[in-house]
């Protein structure tokens, strides 16, 4: 399988509909304290306009980069990229949906009326300069097993792990643990701030008006900002660091 971005994939693949799913095993569990979770989050007014809504319990570990010898995509001769990445864990959490002013349904009846499909989108977008850089979540085969490998874990690339979302699991109980990487590579090496988006782990939109009047429908997104003290010369995954708390918003 070549590198590829992971929208064109999915359009021409029947076999992203499929997925692996880990139990809450603990494999690949980093030391205390450098990860940073999410909790599946809902307003009153959320539930309200969004009956069906579903949030997922995300786990954060920390942004870092490895070495890995890369075809050009172009040229296609291989050479040593660095490649920036981002391994997550995420449980369907259930929360109360409000469906009417005098019924408070749990949220699983609700969810039971449709099979909901986990696509997770992963955007870093870097500001540097006045300048703002895009970057989409690749999947990279050579690299997938050099990341599994220094994490510990079976960590599934942002294809492979699309598929049926697990049943919803009340807060601090254990359920179906999802757990995946996001890849990325030719990331600026200047960039002083970027920010990861990250679409997927909640069905959950807001229908708003545009400049000209216009419908546009916003993704609830959760989004981690960070910063690097560091240059361009000599890159080092120490220097990345989070800024704030991950939180969520709709983009």
């Amino acid at each position: 399988m070549t590198e590829m971005p992971r929208r064109e994939f999915l359009k021409s693949s029947l076999l992203a509909s499929t997925a692996l799913w880990l139990p809450a095993t603990g494999q690949g569990a980093p030391a205390p304290g450098i990860e940073r979770r999410v909790a599946a989050l809902a307003t009153a007014e959320e539930r309200l306009r969004q009956p069906d809504i579903w949030v997922m319990e995300v786990v954060l570990r920390p942004l870092r980069q490895i070495r890995v010898n890369l075809p050009d995509l172009k040229t296609g001769t291989t050479s040593e990229r660095l490649v920036w990445y981002l391994c997550y864990r995420a449980t369907n959490r259930l929360i109360t949906v409000k469906a009417s002013p005098n019924e408070l349904p749990p949220s699983d009846k609700v969810l039971a009326t449709r099979t909901q499909v986990f696509v997770p989108e992963f955007t870093l977008v870097t500001d540097d300069n006045g300048q703002q850089k895009r970057y989409t979540d690749r999947v990279m085969p050579a690299a997938q097993p050099l990341i599994n490998k220094r994490e510990r874990g079976e960590y599934k690339n942002s294809i492979d792990i699309v598929g049926p979302l697990p049943p919803a699991v009340p807060e601090g109980k254990p359920g179906t643990e999802i757990v995946g990487v996001a890849t990325w590579r030719g990331v600026d090496p200047t960039a002083d701030r970027f920010r990861i988006f990250m679409t997927g782990f909640s069905n959950g939109y807001e229908v708003t008006k545009g400049p000209n009047g216009e419908e546009i429908v916003l993704r609830k997104t959760l989004v981690q900002e960070y910063w690097r003290p560091g240059d361009e010369i000599q890159q080092d995954e120490r220097e990345i660091r989070s800024e704030g708390e991950p939180k969520w918003i709709y983009r």
